[in-house]
């Protein structure tokens, strides 16, 4: 008898497996080989690590535009965040020519967070007679505040990303 190098079952001299995890016999013994960990011997060099590949959001939209059309709507990208439906209007307005995807997205954000402010909002005012709806209403439309402020700082340096909490909503997609 001898024991599973896995789960330390007993199994027969002549097993292939494990009849317990189903671990092959033959192949533990190449298996330690292959996991022992490189020992560096006296005068040899360390081997080059490669770089790591940078991880790329899939909410980052920024490499999408252009820097041309990123300066050309930048004033607009921050009047959107900052005057929220009026910053909308006039971007709109301002641009109706350009047809910029660089505005057109960040028009599409600020819609997507003003919405969700009016559901909030309304939800809010509908359940007023419960304690903590209007707490936690005051709590989430504080947040998506800071959600806007967050796209401001991102516009201000020329990154596009979609706000969170926001970009988990599937409306206006």
């Amino acid at each position: 008898m001898k024991p599973c190098p896995q789960c330390h079952a007993n199994l027969a001299d002549d097993a292939v497996f494990c009849t317990n995890c189903g671990t092959p016999l033959n192949a533990a013994p190449q298996a330690e080989q292959q996991i022992q960990p490189y020992q560096q011997q006296p005068g040899q060099q360390t081997p080059p690590v490669p770089p790591a590949a940078p991880a790329v959001s899939p909410y980052d939209h920024t490499a999408e535009f252009s820097e041309e059309e990123v300066h050309d709507n930048k004033i607009f990208a921050l009047a959107i965040y900052a005057l929220s439906f009026i910053g909308i209007i006039i971007a709109l307005l301002a641009k109706s020519s350009d047809n910029s995807a660089y505005l057109r997205f960040h028009i599409k954000q600020e819609l997507s967070i003003l919405i969700t402010q009016v559901l909030v909002g309304f939800a809010t005012a509908v359940l007023c007679w419960t304690c903590i709806a209007p707490i936690a209403g005051c709590g989430l439309l504080a947040f998506l505040g800071v959600v806007e402020i967050i796209c401001f700082i991102n516009v201000c340096r020329n990154k596009s990303i979609e706000p969170l909490l926001v970009r988990k909503l599937k409306f206006l997609k």
